[in-house]
């Protein structure tokens, strides 16, 4: 679990504590908020925490920490009047909050967001847009050597991203560590081999905890294990890379 970042200094808030221990995250969505007086959204930023939201928060759009971030959604404060540049490099979704102060336009209705609201829809609307599987561009991939592909996955090894087919696949961070494992492994990688790579040679769980891995991630990957395009059996000792 990340802590909230607000000007490169952590933040760990309060909803956090309320965590059982020992609680993780198996998948996460990166968040970015822009606001003026971001001490006015820490209810909604530990609410979204607790949700396993990465959340990063900045006071002003001129932040030079901000524009090589890659988020899953943009949200800005403009319940202040104070009208907020959108960052000329952003590709995420924005999300707009607004209030009685808020001046000059307005945005369209699916991108706003009246503010104060309640913690559950505001949560709800935040899901709706930063779930929304969002299209690879295809004209970035030359510009992204160190990405790993294999036919129609592409790995991103900075952000922990997956697509297939251009859609992003929400893994969990086994199965992520399983198939970048496969796809940059040669040959066949034993049951063995698999749990030393992802869990270290100190793991005792059985070698079945690799076979429901990789049934769920064929599963995500729309795979079929009878006629693999992705991942193929080697019966009697593991998996490799189907042809």
């Amino acid at each position: 679990m990340q802590n909230v970042e607000q000007a490169g200094r952590p933040i760990t808030p309060p909803a956090l504590e309320l965590l059982p221990e020992g609680a993780f995250c198996d998948t996460t969505r990166r968040i970015v908020i822009v606001s003026p007086y971001p001490a006015h959204l820490q209810d909604l930023v530990s609410e979204l925490m607790a949700q396993c939201y990465d959340v990063l928060l900045f006071r002003l759009t001129k932040e030079q920490a901000l524009p090589p971030i890659v988020a899953d959604l943009l949200i800005i404060d403009r319940t202040w009047g104070i009208d907020t540049e959108v960052p000329v490099n952003s590709a995420a979704d924005i999300l707009y909050l607004i209030g009685d102060r808020t001046s000059g336009p307005l945005p369209d209705e699916e991108a706003a967001l009246h503010w104060p609201s309640s913690l559950d829809f505001a949560v709800r609307r935040i899901e709706e847009l930063a779930g929304k599987e969002k299209p690879l561009d295809s004209s970035a991939l030359s510009a992204h050597p160190e990405r790993i592909h294999f036919k129609d996955i592409e790995i991103d090894p900075k952000r922990m991203v997956v697509w297939h087919s251009g859609s992003r696949v929400d893994l969990t961070k086994t199965e992520y560590d399983l198939l970048r494992l496969l796809i940059t492994s040669e040959g066949v990688l034993s049951r063995q081999d698999i749990m030393e790579a992802i869990w270290g040679d100190g793991y005792f769980g059985g070698s079945n905890s690799i076979d429901v891995h990789i049934k769920s991630l064929r599963h995500k990957l729309g795979d079929d294990p009878k006629q693999p395009s992705y991942i193929a059996t080697v019966r009697g000792v593991g998996y490799r890379l189907a042809d």
